[in-house]
């Protein structure tokens, strides 16, 4: 398949994933029977990690390798994608049907497994590169690899009956964190410096280094921040805390690189591409303080006490910061005509998402009074759906330019 068809399919997977929200959200309000909501929402998480956020990235992955060195094959990672995708879909299927069993685990081993092999690839093919993103690629494939501990361990529970609560709850975190805070986080800096550095900014080696380093070091300790209930030992709570400043520094970083070559950017990008970076980057940046302000016991007591807390603070991570990202990134490519009902598509979508993140926060916020948002749920499904049928005309515009 060609960059196009492999970009426009990946879309497309999140179209997929937007449906299976949109279902989720009805069958909280009307019955679904023959569908099992705990079933269906591991069926949506699973596939929009791999379905639609892994997937995408190993494909403008391998784009960025088509760039920078041009003379290697790509034909393996061809097959790493597929794979990938068939393991993907078979998740969709097996986690619908039966949550997690032999199915649904042997579908999720397959695209762990699928990640082990993209990486060592990746490792042999960047190893004599010389390029400020190769750093947070590597970085986040990494934090991808030992994310899978998690999972693993998730099986072996749910397979053998022998679930031990507060292991099962930092199994599903350690997945989780070094997911979205690793691997989607690393992957997407390494694509915005790559982006940068082709409008003509360019960071120094020292500065990524320490930025990368203090990023890397914020998040592999970092996790501590996801089992503070774990009743941590004072040496290893200060630690969490260095580590979480290291990682807003680094992140402050990062902000002032934008900054500094927003003058480019002004004069190469279009003004919706502008303003969707400031829309990932303002999610990105509540995120951080969100992360910091977590040191804090009772902060952290009341995230981790409330479900729609921990809801909204996923989705402001995965959809209004990653996802959000990658879709630009995908437009960003120029292998599409960026056509105007491709532009009123964008427009619902972040629409869609900044409404459901903003009725997602007023829920964990009265939460603390245990005060109910009324008609939530009404509104929920609403801007779900209107987050599918952006996403929907997003995908049927996206024709592809003859010289792509």
């Amino acid at each position: 398949m060609s960059r196009t068809l492999w970009l426009k399919f990946s879309v497309f997977n999140f179209v997929l994933v937007a449906l299976l929200g949109v279902i989720m959200r009805y069958k909280i309000l009307f019955s679904l029977p023959f569908l099992d909501q705990k079933h269906l929402q591991e069926a949506h998480s699973h596939f929009a990690f791999y379905g639609w956020i892994t997937n995408v990235l190993y494909v403008l992955m391998v784009i960025y390798l088509s760039k920078v060195r041009p003379e290697i094959s790509l034909r393996k990672y061809n097959i790493l994608i597929i794979t990938n995708i068939i393991a993907s879909y078979a998740m969709i299927a097996t986690f619908i049907y039966g949550g997690y069993f032999w199915g649904s685990i042997a579908a999720s081993t397959v695209a762990l497994l699928t990640s082990f092999a993209f990486t060592f690839f990746f490792v042999i093919d960047v190893k004599n590169l010389r390029e400020a993103s190769k750093k947070w690629f590597l970085g986040g494939l990494f934090f991808a690899v030992i994310s899978s501990a998690g999972v693993f361990n998730l099986a072996y529970m749910k397979s053998s009956g022998n679930i031990t609560q507060d292991l099962y709850l930092a199994s599903e975190y350690f997945f989780l964190h070094f997911q979205y805070n690793g691997f989607f986080i690393f992957a997407c800096i390494g694509l915005l410096l790559y982006s940068l550095k082709e409008e003509g900014s360019l960071i120094s080696e020292k500065e990524n280094k320490l930025m990368f380093w203090l990023m890397f070091f914020g998040c592999l300790i970092g996790f501590g921040l996801s089992v503070l209930w774990l009743k941590l030992s004072m040496p290893v709570f200060a630690l969490i805390i260095l580590a979480s400043l290291a990682q807003t520094y680094g992140a402050v970083m990062l902000f002032r690189i934008v900054r500094r070559s927003w003058t480019h950017l002004i004069l190469k990008w279009s003004a919706v591409q502008r303003f969707v970076l400031i829309f990932a980057g303002f999610a990105f940046a509540v995120k951080i303080l969100l992360q910091l302000a977590s040191n804090v016991p009772a902060i952290s007591q009341f995230a981790f006490g409330f479900r729609n807390v921990v809801i909204a603070y996923l989705h402001l991570v995965l959809l209004m910061c990653i996802a959000t990202y990658l879709l630009s990134q995908v437009l960003a490519t120029n292998f599409f005509i960026i056509s105007r009902s491709l532009i009123t598509g964008l427009k619902l979508f972040l629409a869609g998402i900044f409404l459901n993140e903003l009725m997602l926060g007023m829920m964990g916020v009265f939460s603390i009074k245990y005060i109910a948002v009324p008609y939530a749920n009404h509104f929920l499904l609403v801007f779900s759906v209107l987050i599918f049928v952006a996403l929907f005309i997003i995908f049927v515009s996206m024709k592809k330019r003859q010289e792509a």
